[in-house]
């Protein structure tokens, strides 16, 4: 089990780093800004790898760490943005 957690983390951090690329982050997280969106994207591939153990079983548990973390990482720094403009 702590294989696939680290593989969820390993996941989850090469997704954050590709939307970092992608200029997804806030305009406010300038300083560190990759390394927030890395663990963004970490925390997220832990939490559905988690989620995926509890609702699916081991065998897709990847699958669904790595579409939970696209997804998250696509669209809470958007949320964020948006609610520091709003707020």
């Amino acid at each position: 089990m702590a294989f696939l957690v680290l593989l969820w983390l390993g996941i989850g951090a090469f997704v954050g780093l590709i939307a970092n690329a992608a200029q997804l982050r806030p305009a406010g997280w300038q300083p560190f800004g990759w390394l927030r969106m890395a663990a963004l994207g970490a925390l997220l591939a832990f939490c559905g790898g988690w989620l995926g153990v509890l609702l699916l079983g081991r065998s897709f548990t990847s699958v669904m760490a790595l579409w939970i973390c696209v997804v998250g990482v696509a669209v809470i720094p958007r949320l964020i943005q948006w609610g520091n403009t709003h707020l």
